[in-house]
């Protein structure tokens, strides 16, 4: 069969009715219209925030005494659009604001002290924006400094919060707000929609929503609800947007004037502004976002588009270093949750490491550098994994950490570093469970290939913007693989085209090359992807974004069948009946037909406990002496399949002479060949000395023995089965 990467889950077989109404209805998606068609009216009301009438007056209050105000933000994306926007904002409002963002390598993430001291010369007042919730020893420090500190953040509260001025995140625990899945610029947007409430001067903050948009999607924070409505209102106000950086920046990477996407923001927009705070400063960032001139604003985007160059540069390198560690330090078989330690690693780029590390071996990650006695760190997670608590447990051995999740960012002491690591995966064990461990794959509906065409695609787009808790619909499809071959610079994709009786539709799957080493023309397959345009030389045609590939159901239960049969019964034996049994072993038959009626949600199995009946067989198995029951009626039928002959055990030599030392278990099954015949005969070779093997996963690898003269009926293996063979079939 073929590999796949994940466990399908199929939310349900197309029922013929609206397409878009049974995906809306799987996601619990209850008003279809409002979800559809996002208005302002749908934002809520900034007031339901806690202590948001306290942050109003006190911002309102620097205005009337002429007082210095300073936004503190963080150098990420939605730390930089935060504090463009409520610059931006102010500013026009005649407050007198500045913004201070820390350098990531010098200063790291969130309030220091230092900086403080420096801004409480001629400031009363500080407002952080995606950042502040876990400075308790910082907002101490601010309060004998005599500065007030506004906070506002979506991060996870930890135990204590701050002793701020007033504190405004949609997390707390007292919250009263109906949406806690606000990004930070989220929550920024509600200070500034608040005190324009308070100023009746709505109408004028809608203009800031292609911003919030943007750092909304690199925040990968849900795309549902309130988020949902800020985003899909942010996309139409960035077709117009009022921001000359902003035009910049779509000018530069959306040079055919693409719809504006969640992938365009998530994949082009956000990396550029991501890697400007990764690499040099995040003011020039926020620089970009807040200028008003035109000739500044093409030289900063290029300015950030050549530091995501170097970015890309970078981050290759560190993961080549963080893959070479995982070699020599840790058994990747073994390990649940992975602590990958380096030295002078960029700070900026550990973060994106974490992700793709943790992405390639599916398992929670933290990767730490060494600087100046002291480790810098950031984790990404999986789901169903809380990563912020797992840290949170450990924080006895940490300088500081934040964060959520999925991801954190932490300090601690070189000295603390090895019992961090032992801790965390010793405490961790039992938390990664096995199903935690194995990627899911959410399928919306399987479909009939008939029904894919540019209508559907149009269908599908009013579902935009995709992301969390939103993303693009993947369908289940079936169909034979034709033209199947790998294109790329480095010839890393898949493509291949699907096809059924009544249509014909290109499939691509990104990253999945290795498919074409086990793929055959015409083979029957089963794949979810994602239902796409795809616009080449002016034509668009219809495409399918593969995202995972493996056989047809009945293929799957037959090479598993085997499999396991091969495990029960290596040198099967009928024998007269005996009182003890071990248990009841079926027939591939009987196990389709179970699986399909009454085990479909569970894990395949062959073996039984013992099942009376006068027409059952006793077998036992000549290795292991272990007894069991079959039906000799059905076994009859498949004898064929397990046995193998003279000329069949020749020919499975020719082929791994043929191959040399290497072959893959998927492309010897067909018509002829069982899982459990080509083990049987591989057991007969290496009995008759003629070849030596090992199997992992789904490869063979084997070596050839100096050719020798032999007769088959000499292997021992070779003979039982032939007898089985035949005294089933009397």
């Amino acid at each position: 069969m073929l590999p796949n990467n994940f466990k399908w889950n199929v939310q349900q077989i197309d029922n013929g009715q609206d397409i878009i109404k049974q995906i809306l209805q799987n996601r619990s998606i209850e008003n279809k219209e409002e979800f559809l068609n996002p208005t302002i009216e749908q934002i809520i009301d900034p007031y339901l925030l806690n202590d948001m009438e306290k942050c109003v007056d006190r911002i309102r209050l620097s205005k009337i005494n002429n007082e210095n105000m300073v936004i503190y933000g963080d150098y990420d994306v939605d730390g930089m659009t935060s504090t463009a926007i409520l610059y931006m904002f102010l500013k026009s409002q005649g407050y007198k604001v500045e913004y201070y963002i820390p350098d990531r390598q010098t200063e790291g993430y969130g309030l220091n002290k230092e900086a403080l001291k420096k801004i409480s010369e001629n400031t009363n007042l500080v407002i952080t924006v995606d950042t502040g919730i876990a400075a308790i020893q910082e907002v101490e420090y601010a309060n004998l400094l005599e500065l007030d500190i506004i906070i506002t953040d979506h991060h996870e509260c930890q135990e204590q919060l701050p002793n701020a001025f007033c504190i405004i995140n949609p997390k707390r625990i007292d919250s009263t707000y109906p949406n806690n899945i606000l990004a930070g610029v989220g929550v920024t947007f509600k200070i500034i929609h608040a005190i324009a409430k308070r100023e009746n001067i709505v109408d004028e903050i809608w203009k800031y929503l292609d911003i919030v948009s943007i750092g909304t999607v690199a925040d990968i924070v849900p795309l549902i609800g309130e988020n949902r409505v800020i985003t899909s209102l942010g996309f139409d106000q960035m077709l117009k947007t009022e921001h000359l950086g902003l035009k910049a920046l779509l000018d530069l990477v959306n040079i055919h004037n693409q719809k504006i996407t969640s992938s365009l923001i998530g994949y082009q927009i956000g990396p550029r502004i991501n890697a400007i705070g990764r690499l040099s400063n995040a003011t020039i960032g926020v620089k970009l976002l807040v200028t008003r001139d035109e000739i500044e604003a093409k030289q900063l985007a290029q300015l950030l588009d050549d530091e995501n160059k170097k970015r890309r540069d970078l981050e290759i390198s560190i993961m080549k270093e963080a893959e070479q560690y995982i070699e020599a330090f840790i058994d990747i078989e073994k390990e649940k949750l992975l602590v990958v330690l380096g030295e002078h690693w960029h700070h900026g780029v550990i973060g994106i490491v974490a992700s793709r590390i943790s992405t390639k071996y599916y398992k929670p990650t933290i990767i730490l550098s060494l600087e100046d006695d002291k480790y810098t760190g950031s984790s990404r997670s999986i789901e169903g994994f809380n990563i912020f608590e797992a840290i949170n447990a450990q924080r006895k051995y940490l300088i500081k950490f934040g964060g959520h999740s999925m991801a954190t960012g932490l300090l601690l002491s070189k000295e603390n570093v090895q019992d961090f690591k032992n801790s965390i995966i010793r405490d961790t064990q039992t938390l990664l469970s096995k199903d935690i461990l194995i990627p899911k794959l959410n399928i919306d509906m399987e479909i009939n290939l008939n029904k894919i065409n540019l209508n559907l695609c149009e269908q599908l787009e009013q579902l935009e913007p995709f992301g969390k808790d939103n993303p693009i619909p993947i369908f289940k499809l079936s169909g034979s693989a034709h033209n199947i071959t790998t294109i790329g610079q480095e010839k890393s994709h898949l493509k291949f085209s699907l096809k059924s009786k009544d249509n014909t539709v290109s499939g691509i799957g990104f990253g999945k090359a290795y498919a074409v080493d086990y793929l055959k023309e015409e083979e029957e397959v089963v794949i979810a992807g994602e239902i796409v345009k795809n616009e080449w030389k002016g034509m668009t045609c219809v495409q399918i974004r593969i995202k995972d590939i493996k056989s047809p159901l009945n293929n799957i239960i037959k090479s598993y069948y085997y499999q396991k049969l091969f495990e029960y019964l290596k040198c099967p034996k009928l024998i007269d009946k005996v009182d003890l049994i071990n248990n009841h072993i079926y027939s591939e038959v009987a196990i389709i037909k179970m699986y399909k009626e009454k085990y479909a949600t569970k894990d395949i199995k062959i073996c039984y406990n013992k099942k009376y009946d006068l027409d059952l067989t006793y077998v036992m198995d000549m290795i292991t002496h272990d007894i069991y029951t079959i039906s000799k009626q059905e076994f009859m039928l498949q004898i064929n399949k397990m046995v193998p002959n003279y000329d069949q055990c020749r020919n499975m030599y020719r082929i791994l002479a043929m191959n040399k030392s290497q072959v893959l278990i998927h492309n010897l099954v067909n018509n002829v060949y069982t899982e459990y015949k080509i083990f049987q005969i591989l057991e007969i070779l290496k009995e008759l000395n003629l070849i030596e093997y090992n199997i992992k996963q789904d490869i063979i690898t084997y070596v050839i023995n100096k050719s020798i003269k032999i007769k088959l009926e000499s292997s021992n293996r070779y003979k039982y089965l032939q007898q089985f063979a035949r005294t089933i079939t009397i």
